[in-house]
């Protein structure tokens, strides 16, 4: 502290030297002459006044020899806090962060409630990876300043780096609030928006951020693939292409091009893309996936299969199964024993089960990997030897191929997808209790299911099921058709919509046991089995009410998924099911409204067509030269009496091994197995039977006709 002289005169003096020895010390300046030697004759003047005056006070003054003036001794001036957190600027751009941190914390001891030095000091600590020193100085730089919009960001990405992202997002938000050109914010909060799935909200910040960064390249990328994803894809392609033009070689812009149109069907347009982004990045494994649901969904399935199998090279998507037994080729197995394991969802297993059908075939033993809920449903196939769960411990095999891999490896096309229906069947016992449950209503009993699974791992999958999925309250028009019934065939997501339905709607669902004791999907197969029509949305239900041989009605977004190709309303899958397309995207009314429809003629009885039939297909089936009916009802007819003979064998095996167990407890579980598939190989040997003596019939009739 400077000390305080009595005398006023003292203090006068005392500025007069201060000044003077200011601008001595300061010689490295610019000095006006003239005013200089003012300077020097009032110093030259207060030498003697101010050591006589200092006298009088009795202050201590010291002197050097008597030839030099005397000076007095100067008052040592304490650091402020700006001194500190001026000092402490400098030390952190010199990067000394410790020295930063030790001079901001000094500044604080002075003026604790600057929010400024608070938050250069959340900055050094950020810097030093103190994150929880960080946080709390941010935090008590907001809390002297709550509009700091810098301090909000920076904890923001603070609290995002420790994955809290909710409260990082709250600050992201507040930034903003406080200031809205901070393009930093507005991306960051975009992207957790878009993260979270709230596309839409994530758009307009994304549209903020390239509005205040207009070069920003990638934020564009992002703004067009947020667009594509809530389907706005004629903007999002337009941004693409504004990318594709300031860089002609970006691979990822060409193949999100290639992908857009593909989503808008305008599959021409599309390959060359495609073929452009192969022909930089070969080994670019989503462009060969998706390329190969271009030619799959067009019917090149020859093409199509192959590009496929690149789905084991998309990053997070399929993990790769690393068998030491080789990957079948398609041969004859020869006595050996082939696992074939499933991958993807549950519809891909039901729809693609069919292919141990064909490998049966090839004499070998077939055992089958699937997901948990469906271990119970498919052990009653009779073309299957074991079903174990998947990643489970499996039994000895020789060889090995992942289920979707077959329609590869046996060169499946077109005109030869293996749709012998039924091929999954219900358990014969459940079925009669379910037909007893249901006799009471002589109603047309329609089963429906509304939502997709909604728990997929990544967003894009869940905007997929989310696309396919539709409110329980766009059905409800199906509840005012007269003579109809409606059952809950939906389990898990979707259940909360229930709520929702109106009152007059009347939906019978099943109690809390239902798939439960008896496995899942037992008594769904069941009661679908006892159903007069399945209308459903594109899920495991479809594929399940499809193999189980039941008519059912497919309701399919636009565009559908690659397996049901396009522009027709029927599928060489599943001969029983009829597709009802979408006309544009998200228009599930339409497609409600068409349902109605011929729903409508349905239950009256009318005739209604399984397919549409193309004006080039009537062409063809004009032209078909008959002579060759015939031979080709003659083969078939030896295929099925071999099949036929297969199934007899099996049944009298089934029979033997039931006899061998005739003492045994009658709920023994592998007694019930043996007696549950014996069923089922008596109902499917009834319908080879039905298909056989159809062949002969129209055998018969052509031969008397010619």
């Amino acid at each position: 502290m400077a000390p305080v002289y009595k005398s006023k005169q003292l203090q006068s003096l005392l500025i007069v030297v201060t000044f003077s020895l200011g601008n001595r010390l300061h010689a490295d300046q610019p000095v006006d002459t003239q005013k200089q030697d003012t300077i020097d004759q009032a110093y030259n003047e207060f030498i003697p006044n101010f050591v006589k005056l200092s006298q009088d006070e009795q202050l201590p003054f010291q002197t050097n020899d008597t030839n030099q003036k005397n000076i007095p001794t100067q008052p040592v001036k304490e650091k402020t806090f700006e001194d500190y957190f001026n000092e402490g600027n400098e030390l952190l751009r010199a990067n000394n962060i410790d020295g930063a941190i030790a001079c901001y914390k000094k500044s604080l001891e002075l003026n604790p409630v600057c929010p400024q030095t608070h938050f250069n000091l959340g900055v050094a600590q950020e810097n030093k990876e103190n994150t929880e020193e960080a946080i709390t100085a941010f935090q008590r730089a907001i809390l002297y300043k709550p509009a700091y919009a810098k301090a909000h960001m920076q904890l923001a990405k603070v609290l995002e780096k420790k994955k809290l992202t909710d409260q990082a997002l709250h600050h992201y938000q507040k930034a903003i609030e406080h200031d809205e050109q901070l393009a930093d914010a507005q991306l960051a909060t975009a992207r957790i928006l878009s993260d979270k799935e709230q596309f839409k909200q994530a758009s307009t910040h994304f549209r903020k951020a390239l509005e205040l960064q207009p070069n920003g390249r990638a934020t564009k990328f992002e703004l067009a693939n947020c667009l594509n994803t809530i389907n706005e894809t004629e903007e999002a392609l337009d941004l693409y292409f504004e990318l594709l033009a300031q860089k002609p070689d970006d691979t990822a812009v060409t193949y999100n091009i290639a992908y857009t149109l593909k989503k808008l069907n305008r599959l021409e347009e599309a390959m060359p893309f495609y073929k452009s982004t192969l022909e930089r990045k070969p080994d670019h494994s989503e462009a060969h996936f998706s390329l190969g649901l271009a030619y799959l969904v067009t019917g090149n399935f020859e093409k199509g299969w192959k590009e496929y199998e690149w789905r084991w090279h998309r990053k997070h998507q399929l993990t790769p199964r690393d068998f030491k037994e080789p990957q079948w080729d398609g041969s004859d197995l020869q006595g050996k024993t082939i696992l074939l394991h499933a991958e993807q969802g549950l519809g891909d297993t039901l729809q693609f089960i069919r292919y141990a059908q064909l490998a049966k075939q090839k004499n070998g033993t077939v055992i089958v990997a699937v997901q948990k809920p469906l271990v119970t449903l498919l052990s009653s196939c009779p073309y299957v030897d074991k079903v174990v769960q998947l990643r489970s411990e499996y039994p000895h095999f020789d060889i090995q191929a992942p289920l979707m891999s077959l329609p590869y490896i046996l060169k499946t096309r077109l005109e030869t997808v293996p749709a012998d229906i039924p091929y999954i069947y219900a358990d014969p016992v459940l079925v009669e209790q379910w037909r007893e449950k249901l006799s009471e209503d002589k109603n047309f009993k329609i089963g429906i299911c509304w939502q997709g699974n909604s728990n997929y791992s990544t967003p894009f999958l869940r905007a997929v099921v989310a696309a396919k999925s539709m409110q329980l309250t766009t059905l409800t028009p199906l509840f005012n058709v007269p003579g109809v019934s409606i059952y809950n065939l939906q389990k898990e997501t979707g259940i909360d919509q229930l709520k929702s339905l109106p009152k007059n709607c009347t939906l019978h669902s099943f109690d809390d046991d239902f798939d439960q004791s008896n496995g899942r999907f037992m008594d769904t197969a069941a009661v679908i089995k006892n159903l007069d029509l399945v209308v459903t949305i594109d899920t495991s239900i479809s594929h399940l009410a499809g193999a189980l041989g039941v008519p059912v009605w497919n309701l399919l977004p636009n565009p559908p998924d690659w397996r049901w190709l396009l522009n027709r309303s029927d599928t060489p899958w599943y001969p029983n099911m009829r597709l009802f397309r979408q006309p544009k995207p998200g228009d599930w009314q339409s497609v409600v409204a068409t349902v109605i429809e011929e729903l409508s003629a349905f239950v009256s009885g009318k005739p209604l067509p399984k397919r549409t039939i193309t004006l080039e297909e009537k062409k063809e089936e004009t032209e078909q030269p008959q002579a060759k009916q015939p031979q080709q009802q003659s083969s078939l007819c030896t295929e099925l009496n071999e099949e036929l003979h297969a199934i007899n064998n099996r049944i009298d095996e089934f029979s033997r091994r039931i006899r061998m167990m005739q003492h045994t407890n009658p709920s023994d579980p592998e007694l019930l197995k043996h007696m549950r598939s014996f069923y089922v190989l008596t109902e499917l040997r009834k319908t080879v039977q039905e298909k056989i003596d159809e062949l002969i019939d129209a055998t018969t009739q052509g031969a008397a006709a010619a």
